[in-house]
């Protein structure tokens, strides 16, 4: 769990996570209309030549919003594979969905795939010149658990937690296998 946040630091992170959540509806949208309109899929590739423009792209570091982008492609890979399922009997065509929206006053996870961590094991959460230009804000830092220092940590997640009143964080990393 994120912890010794200020008031401040708090609504920025709020903020944010509400972008991302803007920025997946707008994705979802997009891809869905492509879907019924062409009756194929918009890939990740073609769909980031359309969203860059858009502010809730630009609000976001624009790594965040490209994770952000290839989670939604993420989720329409596996609507697409599943349905490929049901053609071949593999799997029951009534429990397939199309994604959808998430809700207007939620919260979407920020993932950071690109990040520094300084060697007294704080993280920076990166923002981006346009969200430094429309608000004044701190850096936000938040201490690495002792755990991870000699890991390669290879992706963060911060979720937001019922309505986003708290955030956890999740630390992805690299293991060595091990032989059986």
């Amino acid at each position: 769990q994120v912890k010794h946040l200020t008031k401040e630091e708090y609504n920025i992170l709020r903020e944010l996570c509400r972008i991302a959540k803007n920025l997946t509806n707008q994705v979802i949208y997009n891809v869905r209309q492509h879907y019924f309109q062409e009756r194929q899929y918009l890939r990740y590739e073609a769909n980031y030549h359309e969203m860059k423009y858009l502010e809730n792209y630009k609000l976001l570091n624009s790594n965040m919003a490209q994770q952000t982008l290839k989670d939604v492609d993420q989720m329409f890979k596996s609507f697409f594979a599943l349905i490929k399922l049901a053609k071949q009997s593999k799997y029951n065509s009534k429990h397939i969905k199309l994604p959808s929206y998430l809700p207007k006053n939620g919260y979407a996870n920020l993932i950071i795939a690109q990040f520094s961590i300084k060697d007294d094991g704080i993280l920076t959460i990166p923002y981006s010149n346009t969200f430094k230009k429309k608000h004044e804000v701190k850096k936000i830092q938040i201490k690495v658990p002792s755990v991870l220092e000699d890991k390669k940590i290879k992706e963060i997640q911060i979720i937001p937690k019922f309505n986003a009143r708290f955030f956890e964080i999740q630390y992805t990393y690299e293991i060595q296998e091990e032989n059986i």
